[in-house]
């Protein structure tokens, strides 16, 4: 894997992303509770990604 700081930033665009696009895809074909639990969820493993996210991958290089 590339750790050069360039391919980490590319990852922290593509989750958001991918977020948005799982809450828009629930809310346009599933039901309010669904979006809502889609959006909870999403937003709390994304919060954790960002918060802990890169401690674990600079402990992990040593």
């Amino acid at each position: 894997m590339d750790r050069r700081p360039a391919a980490r930033s590319g990852f922290n665009w593509w989750l958001p992303s991918a977020y948005a696009a799982a809450v828009v895809l629930t809310g346009a074909l599933g039901s309010g509770r669904a979006t809502g639990i889609v959006a909870a969820v999403g937003g709390v493993l994304l919060g954790l990604h960002h918060g802990f996210g890169s401690r674990f991958r600079a402990r992990a290089r040593g």
